[in-house]
């Protein structure tokens, strides 16, 4: 089945224009009908209408309790002037002067053949003398230990190398000694720096030693010191 489409040169069929025909006929139909039956009855009065009249519906009063008065402050009454009477001026009071009494002497026993004698006290010891604590003895070794890593610091000379640096460390050294001659000297612990380690063997050898005492004189120690540089 085909379906139409209306160009501009095509006419449209008959069956088409008898159609709208019809229709238009149907509707001028139903709106005749509907005007006459609106002709035919005519709209009823109106009924009365009765006016309702709303009252507002009122809450019953409530008397509200009264809230309680403040309680009143009494002021405190005034308390009235009081005359001072004048004071009486009062006679001196005189302080009573006893007499003094007399005091007997003491009295003295005196022996009879019949007591016995009286015997003297014997006068009280001194206390002990307490002993003072002994004074503590001195280690000779190590006094003489510390004179002579004064002597080795003394005669120590920064090396060339550590001042460039500014390097600052110390080395052990150990050597024999003998009535101030010294002997086998040797590095035990290195500064870090092969120059303070040299000039710390160099300062062992020129040190001026102090004499040893009584008790190390002609005898070879072995002596270990530290050597700073700064």
């Amino acid at each position: 089945m085909g379906v139409w489409v209306p160009t501009s040169k095509s006419k449209p069929p008959q069956g088409i224009l008898s159609s709208l025909g019809s229709a238009l006929l149907i509707e001028l139909g139903v709106v005749g009908a509907v005007m006459v039956w609106v002709v035919m009855h005519p709209p009823q009065q109106l009924e009365q209408v009765i006016p309702l009249v709303m009252s507002m519906i009122q809450e019953p009063k409530v008397d509200k309790p009264l809230p309680p008065k403040p309680p009143e402050i009494k002021q405190p009454p005034v308390p009235a002037k009081v005359a001072l009477a004048p004071l009486k001026p009062q006679a001196p009071v005189t302080p009573e002067v006893r007499p003094l009494q007399e005091v007997a002497p003491p009295v003295v026993a005196q022996p009879t053949a019949f007591s016995s004698p009286v015997v003297a006290s014997a006068p009280s010891s001194p206390p002990p003398a307490v002993a003072s604590p002994p004074a503590p003895s001195v280690d000779v070794a190590l006094a003489y230990n510390l004179k002579l890593a004064a002597a080795v610091q003394a005669a120590f000379v920064v090396p060339g190398p550590a001042s460039a640096l500014s390097f600052k460390g110390r080395a052990r050294v150990e050597f024999h000694l003998r009535d101030g001659v010294t002997s086998n000297a040797k590095v035990i612990q290195p500064s870090g720096l092969g120059a303070v380690d040299r000039a710390a063997l160099k300062a062992v050898e020129a040190a001026a030693y102090p004499p040893p005492p009584p008790a190390l004189a002609g005898k070879d120690g072995v002596y270990q010191i530290w050597v700073a540089c700064f």
